[in-house]
């Protein structure tokens, strides 16, 4: 996420690309503190059932959880380590903001795409629930 300027870009292009990044990370650290609000009462839990558990079955959960830990770091890549590897989830989605923002009709596109994609997903999941059960 370093915020890097070509030797001819102007003091006003330079300031607005420093207030973006900053919005960025902000906006990252905000998605990242909301992660660990909900994710510490889960640990926590996962901790205990894999301590009630323990003599029937090998613990688990809290690993499970450590590993969602793992990967939601990649995918927020709060300082931007991840983004040569391709984990630049939030990058992404927060891209596509300041894209909408920028560009209204390429967001009112964007909406219409994701509209007629929540539509698909519903049908396909009633067709599921409708579906008759097999005989037996």
């Amino acid at each position: 996420m370093a915020v890097e300027t070509a030797p001819h870009e102007g003091v006003g292009a330079q300031r607005r690309r420093l207030f973006a990044e900053a919005m960025k990370l902000q906006m990252k650290l905000w998605v990242e503190a909301a992660r660990d609000l909900v994710l510490s009462p889960i640990a926590l839990l996962a901790v205990v059932l894999d301590l009630v558990l323990a003599g029937r079955q090998t613990p688990r959960h809290f690993q499970r959880t450590l590993d969602f830990g793992r990967r939601s770091d990649r995918w927020i890549d709060l300082w931007g380590a991840e983004r040569a590897h391709g984990g630049e989830v939030v990058d992404g989605l927060l891209d596509g903001v300041v894209e909408a923002l920028r560009d209204p009709e390429a967001g009112v596109r964007r909406a219409r795409v994701l509209r007629r994609w929540v539509e698909r997903q519903a049908v396909r999941a009633r067709r599921r629930v409708e579906r008759p059960a097999p005989p037996g």
